[in-house]
Order: C-alpha cells, then sequence, then structure tokens
C-alpha cells in the first residue's frame, strides 16, 4: 500500500439496517482534516453505494445508513423536531461519493485497513451509522489507530457489541436512560434550557466549552474502551 493514498474503500456490501447495497469510504489518510472541531482525523462515510446521499435523503433511502435516526430530514419535521441532521449531504459526502464512481478509491481487505490506519485517530462515522456495515471489520481496521470516535443513533436494534467501540448517540434524557441500560455511554444532544445530568460532561471540543480542545485530542468518544468513562453532552448546533 503507497503512503501516499488518501482514500479507500474498507468495506462494501449490503446494509446491516435494511439489506440496500451501501460502501464505507475512509479519507484523509495521507492529508491533515480541515474540520476544526475534530481535528486530524481519518473520516468515515458510509453511504448509499448507488445513489447520490443528497437524494437518498430526499427520498429516504437514507434508511439504509442512517437507521431510524430522528434527525434524518425525512422524518424531523413529522417527528415535531426544531431541525434536521446538521451533515451538508450535498457539499463533503457527494465530493466523496461522486470520487467513489470515479474509480479513485482502492479496495482494501481490513487487515490492510488496519495498517493503513495504524496510529491514526479515526472518526467512525462521519456520515452514517458505522453499524451499517460490519463491527468485524471496524474492530480489524481501528486496532491498531491510536484513538477513535464514533457514534450509533440505533442503539436499541443495533448488536450490544457496539456499545465497546462507540457512543449512544441520544436526544433526551430518557432515551439516556434506556442506552445506559444497554450498557452504553451516551453523547446526548441538548437544548438550552436542558441542564447537564449526572455523569455528563459537555464535549470540551464545543463552542459552550469554550473549544477547549479537538476530537482528535480528546477521543473520549470511543464508548467502552475509551479512557474516560462520563457521558458527553453538546448543545444543540
Amino acid at each position: 500500500m503507497k503512503p501516499q493514498i488518501n482514500g479507500v474503500v474498507l468495506w462494501q456490501g449490503a446494509s446491516l439496517i435494511d439489506g440496500a447495497p451501501i460502501v464505507v469510504i475512509a479519507t484523509g489518510i495521507a492529508g491533515k482534516s480541515k474540520n476544526a472541531k475534530t481535528g486530524n482525523m481519518v473520516q468515515t462515510w458510509i453511504m448509499r453505494s448507488d445513489i447520490a446521499p443528497h437524494l437518498a435523503v430526499k427520498s429516504g433511502q437514507d434508511v439504509s445508513v442512517c437507521g431510524d435516526c430522528n434527525l434524518r430530514p425525512s422524518h424531523y419535521k413529522a417527528r415535531g423536531k426544531k431541525r434536521p441532521c446538521y451533515v451538508k449531504t450535498f457539499q463533503a459526502p457527494n465530493w466523496v461519493y461522486r470520487s467513489f464512481h470515479r474509480g479513485i478509491y482502492p479496495t482494501v481487505s481490513p487487515d490492510e485497513g488496519r495498517r493503513l490506519l495504524a496510529g491514526k485517530k479515526l472518526r467512525l462515522g462521519s456520515y452514517g451509522n458505522p453499524s451499517a456495515a460490519p463491527i468485524e471489520m471496524w474492530r480489524e481496521v481501528s486496532a491498531d489507530c491510536s484513538g477513535h470516535t464514533g457514534y450509533v443513533h440505533n442503539w436499541r436494534t443495533a448488536p450490544h457489541a457496539w456499545s465497546e467501540l462507540v457512543m449512544a448517540s441520544v436526544e433526551t434524557v430518557l432515551e439516556g436512560v434506556e442506552a445506559r441500560k444497554l450498557g452504553y455511554r451516551l453523547f446526548r444532544v441538548r437544548d438550552g434550557n436542558d441542564a447537564l445530568q449526572p455523569r455528563e460532561i459537555s464535549c470540551p471540543a464545543s463552542k459552550e466549552a469554550g473549544f477547549k480542545t479537538t476530537c482528535a485530542s480528546c477521543v473520549a468518544c470511543g464508548g467502552n474502551s475509551a479512557k474516560a468513562k462520563v457521558d458527553i453532552a453538546i448543545m444543540a448546533h
């Protein structure tokens, strides 16, 4: 594997959420991320392989990678939510999708991915639920990383083993109670009048915490395998 390769296909197959064709792509391997919040992390994109992400969002086919997330644009108004998902699918995800269809990303085995990502910080799911792809693949490619972060919205239905690698993404205190009973640490999105709960701290990389650090330096959101044991909360943005 040549070190100048900046993006690869880590996995391609049927979504574990609904069986539709999806692909997992890692980018930023040789370069540096320009994301000020996350810092220098390898980004991974879980998306439909047969339809552009911004179109999948409009048609509802994003369910293959987003599952039952309340913030899916097709759901948030119907469920009384004030905001949709913050990911602008017509920007970075669409660029990655188009690059994938131009054939610029070589496909690597999990073992090759592990060697390629060794010593790097990895973000499981810059877009999409990592649980749409096999946990065995994620375990392998992240095994020699120097840290990782990740979140799942479908924590109710995903295998419990995901609690090792990622946080349960929740929006209410009651959801947090439910996710903790399933063994997860939490990443909770809260509103302005919603106080921090016991065990919770404000995300150190957030505006409300004064941008004390980046996700790459913190890596507290690594599920039960992280050194951090507290839950993380962030104001809606």
